[in-house]
């Protein structure tokens, strides 16, 4: 575990390295193997798209994922080819020759191509050098062509960027579960003594300081960064985020830009303030995203938390798996590829007729993007899918890491609350009852304080509200589902 100091220079410039990932990734690689949906999608919605932003995924290579994946694909494409042949042989024997005796002999062999590839999947040399002691990112499979190689450094150069270009609903993509998010506004022209007159601020001073207290927790991997997440929807004719409209947006943007878009927010494109904490070997991140709007009298105050709950327990099965398939589960695979080969045998020749022509089914997808783009002008460019969540839990698994994401919060929170009071302070502004009440999150997480205007339906607000002291020293779950 590394804290992370965060000074202006630092956090402006960190790339979350999210602690310990390299488990994750070796469990990603080999879901690839194992989960043929799961690596086509990789394909489909990540690796062959030429337009869309990429994704976050903490604690994950992804270009490494996609190059195993890609290496999944064509093995799964030369068993298809195989059982394609064969069952082609089996109709002739069947149907023109009359020789059901061959016919079997067919079907035996294809039972064996069946069974042989799930043996060489599992225990073959690709899998088993994802086993935890043999795993090396940089010995992963190389690019099946040029265009991919292409493809994947750019996909690459993501991980390193502080651009999320997201489409749809949440612009948190990539970062889990959204929980229960609070937000409050207090007036910055009321000054903390009679007749004073506050100081004003930049907003994005706001910013450094609160950025700067919170590098001063000691929590597992803490790492502070700003995002930026922009509305893919809304990209095109903007040069800033989409410099070529055929391709795609950018995954970096200049600090002076940031503190531009924090001084003025438009509706597409709004800079957060990101807190991760990453525990349990890169599989579980907390974050917390804050955002600060200064308008002429108050301020805006949003955080929104999310966490990324662990990988699914059927990616772990690399860790154990022996070196040699034990008899009892040679048995099992036995029985299982007697009953399974006869489907895997009739969907042999779709298969393997799409897998003899991604690119051109690519390529059709692109040239209807390109239509949309050039002629229509309309395209989300948005990232549909990340990598990582992809092959994520709906909830934790361990009680223990439910109360690490509710310690980190809560822990941040308050941190937070104490760095907003600090900085108004500093500058004269009358907090007033938000000093007293800046340790108290109810429920829902919203902060009440006087003659705040608060945005819940759960909350008394105002100069004469009053909340009850019993709800406000407990001390809430966080809510997971």
């Amino acid at each position: 575990m590394r804290p992370v100091t965060g000074g202006a220079v630092d956090r402006r410039g960190a790339v979350p390295r999210w602690g310990d990932g390299r488990d994750l990734t070796r469990y990603l690689c080999a879901a690839a193997y194992l989960d043929r949906e799961y690596a086509k999608s990789l394909i489909k919605q990540v690796a062959a798209e030429p337009h869309l932003g990429v994704a976050a995924a903490p604690a994950c290579d992804v270009p490494v994922v996609l190059r195993h994946a890609y290496l999944a694909n064509a093995r799964r494409h030369g068993r298809d080819l195989v059982l394609t042949v064969l069952l082609l042989l089996s109709f002739v024997f069947s149907f023109w020759v009359g020789n059901y005796s061959i016919t079997l002999l067919v079907l035996l062999v294809s039972w064996v191509t069946v069974l042989s590839f799930e043996l060489s999947t599992t225990y073959g040399r690709h899998l088993q050098s994802l086993r935890p002691e043999r795993f090396d990112p940089a010995a992963a499979p190389p690019p099946l062509n040029g265009d991919i190689a292409v493809r994947l450094r750019q996909i690459g150069d993501y991980a390193d960027g502080n651009v999320t270009t997201y489409s749809g609903y949440s612009p948190f993509i990539g970062y889990g579960s959204e929980l229960d998010s609070w937000s409050l506004t207090f007036d910055v022209t009321t000054s903390s003594r009679p007749g004073g007159k506050p100081q004003d601020f930049d907003v994005t001073d706001l910013y450094a300081h609160i950025a700067e207290r919170l590098g001063t927790l000691v929590l597992p991997c803490l790492e502070i960064e700003e995002r930026l997440f922009v509305d893919g929807s809304t990209l095109l004719e903007d040069t800033r985020f989409l410099p070529d409209p055929l391709g795609r947006p950018v995954a970096r943007i200049p600090f002076e830009r940031m503190d531009a878009l924090k001084r003025t927010p438009e509706e597409g494109a709004r800079p957060y303030l990101a807190v991760h904490s990453t525990g349990w070997g890169g599989e579980l991140v907390t974050s917390l995203f804050l955002r600060f709007v200064r308008s002429d009298s108050n301020l805006f105050v949003e955080a929104v938390p999310t966490v990324l709950f662990p990988l699914l327990d059927r990616y772990r099965v690399i860790d154990t798996l022996m070196p040699r398939p034990p008899l009892r589960e040679l048995a099992k695979m036995f029985s299982e590829t007697l009953v399974s080969t006869l489907f895997v045998l009739l969907a042999a020749p779709v298969r393997a007729v799409a897998g003899f022509a991604p690119d051109y089914w690519m390529s059709r997808r692109v040239r209807r993007q390109d239509k949309l783009i050039t002629r229509l002008r309309r395209f989300d460019y948005g990232a549909r899918q990340s990598v990582r969540r992809q092959a994520a839990a709906t909830n934790h698994h361990r009680y223990f890491q439910k109360a690490d994401s509710g310690m980190v919060l809560k822990t941040v929170e308050k941190r937070v609350l104490d760095a907003l009071v600090e900085f108004a302070e500093a500058r004269d502004i009358d907090v007033g009852d938000l000093i007293q009440r800046q340790e108290m999150i109810i429920n829902n997480g919203i902060i009440a304080t006087q003659g705040a205007r608060v945005d819940s339906s759960s909350v008394a607000s105002g100069e004469k509200s009053r909340i009850s002291m019993g709800i406000l020293n407990k001390i809430p779950l966080v809510n997971t589902d």
